[in-house]
């Protein structure tokens, strides 16, 4: 039988990698990415948004290497990040740990796992999120009874707050509803959960759902759209708006940029109006502007490998890059680049 740990990152490869079609990923030249054909899904009035595929405006804009920041080699691969109101760093590992760096140690290299707290354990652990209260939300696909959002309260007891079967994925916290919006991406669904376990379907978009890997990376604008990564469609990566409405669901959503630059979209977060990707299965970190010109930041080359999420320190410049390294797990780390 396989070690519990091996089981379950063949378990988040399967469903990140292998659904992609890219067991070789890991040796993916970036200059080499498909071109763009259609995908295929069905057309909607929403879809005359469509930005045309761009290429990138330059191989790399990176002038240095990334700084690790933890270390976190063998099995136990990190996959999503979240910082709390006080600057403490979280990330999710997917055997079933939530650990904090905390905010005083942000600006250091060199740390490992030791120079963290491990917070919670639950049975997996993909998307992390802190609710206002401190309240650590995980998203754990782990293709069971299990599956579904997670809850640990501070100074409580771990328990499941609501099971969502297929993969749910990444997690938003929206501070002025009490509730998350949860990527899916087996059935390309965004789910909306409350703090009471309440779930409802908040966006079934056939854009979201496709033959590989669906809605991934969810994340916010300053005006409060929302915004999802769509891993694969076709041979293209997709990111999809999606405005508020005063009630809370979802306005109509329209494409923002689908290109082969983003084939692999995983992770994403935004700033000053431009989207930053984590393309896992190109090793690369994408910037999208607002026109859809995208521009990449970091490569392999920076030490890249399989980039599963990306995380702005809110109290300065720097970027964080959680090195999912599914494929060369020794390589797992959160790294972190300055923009």
């Amino acid at each position: 039988m396989l070690d519990d740990s091996l089981t379950r990152r063949a378990l988040l490869a399967s469903g990140v990698a292998v659904t992609l079609g890219l067991t070789g990923c890991a040796e993916t030249d970036p200059s080499s990415t498909p071109v763009n054909t259609a995908t295929g899904d069905t057309a909607t009035a929403t879809e005359t948004a469509l930005t045309t595929p761009q290429p990138d405006t330059q191989a790399s804009t990176s002038t240095s290497s990334l700084e690790t920041v933890v270390s976190i080699p063998g099995e136990r691969v990190p996959e999503n990040m979240a910082f709390d109101a006080d600057g403490n760093l979280y990330f999710g590992i997917t055997a079933g740990e939530v650990r904090r760096l905390s905010s005083d140690r942000i600006g250091e290299t060199g740390l490992t796992l030791a120079d963290t707290e491990q917070l919670v354990t639950m049975p997996g652990a993909v998307g992390v999120e802190i609710g206002p209260d401190g309240t650590v939300y995980v998203a754990a696909a782990t293709q069971d009874d299990n599956a579904g959002v997670w809850a640990a309260p501070t100074g409580d007891e771990v328990s499941q707050l609501v099971g969502i079967s297929g993969f749910p994925n990444d997690i938003l916290f929206d501070v002025g509803r009490s509730r998350m919006l949860v990527t899916e991406s087996s059935s390309g669904v965004v789910y909306a959960v409350g703090t009471d376990g309440l779930r409802e379907r908040w966006l079934d978009d056939d854009r979201l759902m496709t033959e590989s890997f669906g809605a991934n990376g969810i994340t916010r604008g300053t005006d409060g759209t929302i915004y999802i990564a769509v891993t694969q469609a076709g041979e293209t990566g997709r990111l999809i708006e999606v405005p508020v409405q005063p009630d809370g669901s979802a306005g109509e959503a329209s494409t923002v940029s689908e290109t082969e630059a983003i084939l692999g979209a995983d992770g994403i977060t935004i700033r000053d109006g431009d989207i930053y990707v984590a393309a896992n299965s190109q090793n690369r970190v994408v910037r999208v502007d607002t026109g859809g010109t995208t521009e990449t930041i970091a490569t392999a080359d920076d030490g890249l490998v399989f980039p599963s999420d990306v995380l702005f320190d809110p109290t300065s410049n720097d970027l964080f890059i959680c090195n999912f390294a599914n494929q060369s797990p020794d390589d797992g780390a959160i790294l972190r680049k300055k923009i």
